[in-house]
């Protein structure tokens, strides 16, 4: 079951809001993501790419399949 809530640490409401993108369109690329997902090798579980950006995200968060925190992002390399 893939996360259906998508929440955001303090650095990637910044980090979005730095890139000109809006919470709407990181939420959307996350979801619309996550069954292509790769396992990120930081301190957060997952990466997604799509967008021109790479998001970062644990899930579940806190044990809830139903919600992914993005941890940060930034445009693609």
């Amino acid at each position: 079951m893939p996360p259906s809530v998508v929440r955001f640490a303090e650095h990637a409401e910044r980090r979005y809001r730095e890139y000109g993108r809006s919470r709407e369109e990181v939420i959307d690329l996350v979801l619309g993501g996550h069954q292509a997902r790769v396992r990120n090798p930081g301190s957060a579980d997952w990466l997604v790419i799509g967008g021109g950006l790479e998001i970062v995200y644990n899930w579940p968060e806190r044990g809830d399949a139903t919600t992914a925190l993005v941890v940060t992002l930034w445009p693609r390399r």
